[in-house]
Parts: structure tokens; sequence; C-alpha cells
């Protein structure tokens, strides 16, 4: 994994206009830009910078984000988080997979850390985004990296 976050310690974020504030211990799973148009629809931007990490370490410090739940076109629904005055997105979550959150990197306070390990939903890319040729591209998911019920015994 490429990502250069912090692999211990607390890491702290909120959304613009500070109403919400947040923490998050962990070590990312999945570092991505993702290029899906529900990303760059819900960002306003060519992608999304995502570190999928343990939604057993983090946690709202102060405010109450607003949830607006959707669709995906894998039929999961995904919940995406967000401040409710300034409109800053916070995390998203996947049905499939509650264990984990995919934390909007540039909520951190100081997200320069972050390194993607690869670009996803390529296919959906706009023609206009320069993407770093050093990360690896995928038109969907990664083999093993969708989001799936994770294998319990």
């Amino acid at each position: 994994m490429r990502s250069k976050m912090p692999a211990a310690g607390t890491m702290t974020g909120g959304c613009l206009c500070g109403a919400i504030r947040y923490e998050v211990t962990g070590e990312p799973i999945f570092s991505t830009h993702c290029h899906c148009r529900d990303c760059q629809r819900a960002s306003g931007s060519a992608y999304v910078a995502t570190a999928r990490l343990p939604a057993g370490g983090f946690r709202i410090t102060k405010g109450s984000p607003k949830r607006f739940v959707g669709k995906a076109d894998s039929g999961n629904e995904v919940t995406r988080v967000f401040c409710g005055d300034c409109g800053s997105p916070l995390y998203s979550q996947v049905s499939a997979r509650l264990d984990l959150i995919g934390l909007r990197v540039t909520s951190l306070d100081d997200p320069s850390g972050f390194r993607a390990d690869a670009d996803i939903f390529v296919r959906s890319a706009q023609p206009w985004d320069h993407m770093d040729p050093a990360i690896p591209k995928y038109d969907t998911y990664p083999p093993g990296k969708g989001y799936t019920r994770p294998v319990t015994d």
C-alpha cells in the first residue's frame, strides 16, 4: 500500500465551517482516487480522494452531520455524510461493509500525507482529468477490493 497517512495515533478533521469535528485512529486499508460518476457529482470535482479506515476508530467529536443515502451501481446502499450547514463532505459508508468508512481525505486537518493506492472507476474518468501515470488504474475495483461482505467463519 502506498498510503503514507499515519499508521498510529489520532488524526483529526472536520468541515469548512467548523460545525462538525471528528477524530479517527487506525491504519488506512486502501486509499483511492475514485472517478465514479456518483463521487464526481457528490464532490463537484473529477474524483474523490478517499481512505478506507475501520469504522470503529472513527468518532464525531462536535456537531451532528447530515446523511444522504443512495444506491450504488452494485446495488449497495451508500451513505454520504456531510455538514448540513456548509455542505462539506466528511465520509461515506457502504451497506455491505459497515465495518469501514471511506474518509474524505481533504476533510482532515492535515491531508498532506495521503497517497492513493489506485485510481478506481477510471471508465468514468473525465477526459480533461490528468491522472498520475504511476498509480495503478482500474475500470471498477481492483481484485479483492470491492465492497463485498467480509467472509466470517
